[in-house]
């Protein structure tokens, strides 16, 4: 699966239609947030969103009470770490230099196919129309070019290049950090369930339904809600396979990253 949509080292378009459809009219795109935003990044936004509801909303409130600070400060501070190195990723222009001090805000120049071979011919791009350093390649998503471009990620909408390459490391592996602790908290809601329930009843709310086992409360200790036994247990299910699949997915991208 082509999870961040990494195009092959290439400086010029390999045909003339390739050409004219990469950069006729284009505007060049400054960071993750210019529109048009991509499928991929809301859904990640989406994600991040349910893992932490579900996680420390419901899951982690139903900890015996000794392993509750840990549940909550473990996941809880690479989840905020995460938030914190995705944003700058998202956020930063990693446009080259040369680029960045051009005001590129209206559409780019056309590349014509007939007058250079490449889109960069002696470390200047003939789209961005400026001198680039030899690390720069052009992007033809974002149509700039990106000092030390690495690839091109749907999930930040954005390049990843020299200026946020660390940034984006870091957002993969707090994600696959958080998420693995998330895990087994999840894990061991759902066989403690049915093993022995009255081990995830330890919060003062669920002493007055001592008699009503079928009846659990969500989103202790601040808003407590009631909800059904069934509920739960769907709610941690989905939780461990969409959290298995994320985490098999983002430790496959951030072992190859390691390896290069």
């Amino acid at each position: 699966m082509n999870i961040c949509n990494r195009p092959p080292n290439k400086t010029a378009p390999e045909t003339l239609d390739e050409a004219v459809a990469e950069v006729q009219a284009q505007r060049a795109r400054r960071n993750g947030w210019s529109w048009p935003l991509h499928a991929f990044q809301i859904i990640a936004w989406l994600l991040y969103i349910f893992f932490a509801l579900v996680g420390f909303g419901i899951l982690v409130p139903l900890l015996p009470r000794h392993w509750l600070p840990a549940g909550y400060i473990c996941p809880g501070a690479c989840f905020i770490y995460h938030l914190v190195v995705h944003l700058t990723a998202v956020s930063i222009d990693p446009a080259d230099a040369n680029v960045r001090e051009k005001n590129y805000v209206g559409p780019l120049a056309t590349f014509n196919r007939n007058q250079h071979a490449h889109v960069i011919e002696n470390h200047h791009c003939h789209v961005c129309d400026v001198d680039v350093s030899t690390k720069s390649k052009h992007c033809g998503t974002c149509n700039k070019c990106v000092c030390g471009f690495d690839h091109h990620c749907k999930w930040l909408n954005n390049c990843v290049g020299e200026r946020n390459y660390w940034f984006f490391l870091n957002s993969v592996l707090s994600a696959v950090l958080g998420l693995g602790i998330l895990l087994l908290v999840a894990s061991y809601v759902f066989i403690q369930f049915f093993i022995d329930p009255t081990m995830l009843r330890s919060d003062q709310h669920f002493d007055a339904l001592k008699n009503h086992t079928q009846h659990w409360f969500v989103f202790l200790p601040a808003a407590p809600v009631e909800a059904q036994a069934s509920t739960i247990l769907v709610i941690a299910g989905i939780f461990i396979l969409l959290s298995l699949v994320s985490i098999v997915l983002l430790g496959y991208l951030l072992c190859f990253h390691i390896y290069l």
